[in-house]
């Protein structure tokens, strides 16, 4: 079993070797601590005490690779060079070498305590090192890069929504993390997630970068060097979830779509397709875990075959370019199999996906006969339309989810019309008041007097505040929150109120501030960024300042159109407004100061439901067209 140690260093310098008088880079150590005797005894031949007489510090010569992580030189070692390097500090009376046992950091055992003890705040490591490739004590290397993504979840109370800890090689898919909601923790050196469940697109990620031994199936076409998948999110493509977690990554090409050959390919009777033939789409399979969406093309004047999506392009042949594609390999090598032979092996082994029916054959009208598919017919996309019925009652002995209730809610209880404001006459935007009343004192590193005017907080995320005070100490509780540190507000009547972005969040507010010099008074609005940039890219939140029924109904209209991939329509307001409250997906934050703040779930597969179960239902209709 590998222990992870942190030897505690005053970082390295340049000093003179005794023996050689030459100048060699050395880790500073301290004098009277266990560090350098432990750090001599884990690298054995590979380290050397350069000291001289009159040091009044220990410097440790180390050959190979080295992993400092803020003043703490970490190793992987086993439980025999543990229990070597306890033998080391029991003989000292301070250790400065640490343990990272159960999520914590302990120092080892000393002369003055036999046992391991927890470091006081600021004398010990306090980042988690799980995530980080470290130097194996016994070989003297460095890991090899992190594979696989591991995720911790910690939740303190059951009402409570959890953190989900994403841990492992993330840093290729740090843009897809962000698209789905997640943060960037400088503590623990890992991404987080808040919430009840992982978004589908993090949980298909994890599925796919988890460590597993590969089947025999697998094995056999492992040669490529990644798939479409793996490429995509190197390059920061967001990846849609699987069939099994939600939906799938959406193709590239449609039915009779026009495309091309990617590079030279073959058809499944040997014949050649060079860069650039262009071929129609007659046939769409399921999508391959490992290999994506795959086609039936025709292409013109050779043939028909099975094609993966990643042979196909869109983009138009440019004259006398012609791609070809291969690896280079060592002379004896056996080369990797091609594409063809990949599809040759899958249809052989009985893995080729299913095809599906086309457009025309699987939706026919209900009084005419499916016309053909004919590979050069473009079926009629009026007859290839069928609107399907939602899921608007729980199955038999199963309980209705939030959705269901509201929509059952919602058809039941008739609900009042919202009376919508109409703009002015001469086309200016009409500004309207944000109300607020004083709430408390704001207090951070000084006290200066700083009033809040309201604030809003949503799961421990300060969201909205509206403070007011001297202009330095305005720009000090500015500067805390920026840097992701608390500032109190302290109510008359009331415990005090912590204020925060969020561990490890910094910069993450908007400010519009107004200066009052004659009255030296400075008044500050500052917004989270989830209330100025939504995030419509995966299952996050946004939130909504509620000044009236009316703008919140229309803004929460807009965030509604933004998200989903239907059309929303103004007279669906009201409707998405009630019944986005009654399933909770709109609900109030906890504020004070007079002003309103709704949060928002941006859950697309929610308020798609919402909506067509409200068509479903005859709760809302589509307009009427003339």
């Amino acid at each position: 079993m590998d222990n992870i140690l942190a030897i505690a260093t005053y970082g390295a310098q340049r000093v003179k070797h005794p023996q050689t008088q030459k100048m060699v880079s050395a880790y500073k150590m301290g004098y009277s601590s266990a560090a350098s005797a432990v750090l001599l005894a884990l690298y054995g031949d590979k380290a050397r005490d350069v000291s001289s007489k009159q040091a009044s510090y220990h410097y440790i010569q180390v050959d190979g690779d080295v992993v400092v992580r803020h003043g703490y030189i970490l190793l992987k070692v086993s439980n025999e060079l543990l229990r070597q390097a306890e033998t080391i500090t029991r003989r000292f009376h301070r250790a400065a070498v640490f343990l990272w046992r159960d999520g914590k950091w302990c120092e080892l055992p000393t002369s003055r305590q036999p046992e391991y003890t927890e470091p006081l705040p600021r004398s010990g490591p306090d980042f988690n090192p799980s995530s980080l490739r470290l130097v194996d004590a016994a070989s003297g290397e460095k890991d090899a890069a992190v594979e696989g993504i591991t995720i911790e979840k910690s939740q303190r109370d059951l009402n409570e929504k959890a953190w989900f800890w994403i841990m492992g090689d993330t840093y290729p898919h740090r843009e897809l993390l962000k698209r789905w909601g997640c943060r960037w923790s400088k503590k623990r050196r890992c991404w987080y997630y808040i919430g009840w469940a992982l978004p589908s697109g993090v949980e298909q990620l994890v599925s796919e970068h988890r460590i597993a031994e590969p089947t025999d199936s697998e094995a056999s076409s492992n040669d490529d060097p990644c798939t479409v998948e793996e490429a995509a999110e190197i390059l920061g493509v967001l990846v849609s979830p699987e069939a099994g977690l939600g939906v799938k990554p959406p193709r590239l090409y449609v039915l009779n779509a026009v495309v091309y050959a990617h590079h030279d390919l073959e058809t499944p009777d040997g014949k050649r397709i060079p860069t650039g033939t262009c071929g129609l789409i007659t046939r769409l399979y399921n999508r391959n875990a490992r290999h994506g969406w795959s086609y039936e093309v025709q292409f013109d004047g050779i043939g028909e075959g099975w094609y993966f999506e990643r042979e196909l392009t869109d983009l138009e042949p440019i004259p006398d370019i012609r791609i070809t594609r291969g690896a280079v390999m060592p002379p004896g090598a056996e080369l990797p199999p091609t594409d063809a032979d990949i599809k040759r092996s899958l249809i052989e082994a009985g893995q080729q996906p299913e095809a599906l029916p086309t457009a025309v054959e699987a939706v026919p009208s209900d009084n005419t006969e499916a016309p053909s598919a004919d590979a050069g017919e473009v079926p009629n996309v009026a007859t290839s339309i069928r609107v399907l019925k939602p899921q608007s009652q729980p199955p038999d002995g199963a309980e209705p989810d939030p959705v269901q209730m509201a929509i059952q809610q919602i058809k039941a209880a008739p609900m009042s019309r919202t009376p919508f404001v109409q703009s002015s006459s001469n086309g200016k935007k009409s500004l309207i008041p944000i109300p607020h009343q004083p709430v408390g004192e704001l207090t951070g590193s000084i006290s200066g007097n700083v009033w809040c005017y309201g604030y809003s907080v949503h799961e421990g995320t300060a969201i909205y505040l509206n403070l007011g005070g001297p202009r330095m100490a305005i720009e000090a509780i500015r500067a805390r929150l920026a840097k992701g540190e608390i500032v109190n507000c302290v109510p008359w009547d009331a415990p005090a109120v912590e204020l925060t972005a969020g561990e490890g969040n910094s910069g993450m507010y908007a400010a519009f501030l107004q200066n009052i010099p004659e009255a030296k008074f400075t008044s500050l609005i500052l917004l989270h960024e989830q209330v100025m940039q939504p995030n419509y890219g995966g299952k996050s939140t946004t939130f909504i300042l509620r000044v009236s029924d009316e703008q919140a109904t229309m803004q929460l209209k807009h965030h509604v159109t933004e998200l989903v991939k239907v059309p929303v329509f103004d007279d669906w307001a009201d409707y998405l407004y009630h019944a986005g409250q009654t399933a909770m997906l709109v609900r109030k934050t906890r504020c004070a100061g007079g002003l309103d703040v709704l949060a928002v779930d941006l859950d697309v597969d929610a308020w798609t439901r919402l909506l067509t179960g409200g068509l479903e239902q005859s709760i809302i209709a589509l307009p009427a067209t003339t």
